[in-house]
């Protein structure tokens, strides 16, 4: 087993406040990023839900409260992902490296992540009626599935149980010496 010399620590340290850094930078731009495509959504005129297009009449005002409800919670979940990350970047660049909060932080990223899922799915209901009406867009659904979200979601979860593992066992190997 290898011991953390005080060289590492600090090398870790110091790589996790440049992380820290770039992760607040990220949260900015996402915030004006949002923002931005709330003032000025891109195409102009066409607001899209689970994949589907709406342009002209066809934006009722359900379709533009779904969409407007899209935006602000994908934004709402990137911004949690991100606090996450910078609670756990900042746990290292403090040196507590193998910690509960640790492992708290990165499963609270999964879980996260697997909630873009639900947020599909619930703008997927709520459009249900208009996009079975949008016949020739219908296709184009599957093909919005966050499945990228669902497994890194996945993959951190996995994540968190073998550092929860490797903590115990390392708490565990303290104890013996």
């Amino acid at each position: 087993m290898f011991a953390i010399t005080t060289d590492r620590l600090i090398a870790i340290q110091r790589a996790s406040r440049w992380l820290l850094g770039f992760f607040i930078l990220v949260t900015v731009l996402s915030v004006l990023a949002t923002l931005n495509n709330i003032a000025h959504p891109f195409p102009p005129g066409v607001r899209t839900l689970a994949g589907v297009g709406f342009q002209g009449a066809a934006i009722t005002g359900k379709i533009q409260i779904l969409w407007l409800a899209q935006l602000v919670l994908g934004a709402a979940l990137s911004l949690k992902i991100l606090y996450h990350l910078i609670k756990l970047m900042g746990l290292f660049s403090k040196g507590k490296l193998f910690t509960e909060q640790n492992v708290a932080q990165v499963r609270q990223v999964g879980l996260t992540f697997i909630c873009a899922v639900a947020v599909w799915l619930a703008v997927l209901i709520g459009a249900a009626p208009e996009i079975a009406a949008a016949q020739d867009q219908w296709v184009k659904i599957m093909q919005s599935f966050p499945a990228g979200a669902l497994m890194g979601g996945i993959v951190f979860l996995f994540a968190s149980r073998l550092m929860s593992e490797a903590r115990e066992l390392r708490d565990e190997q303290d104890l013996v010496v």
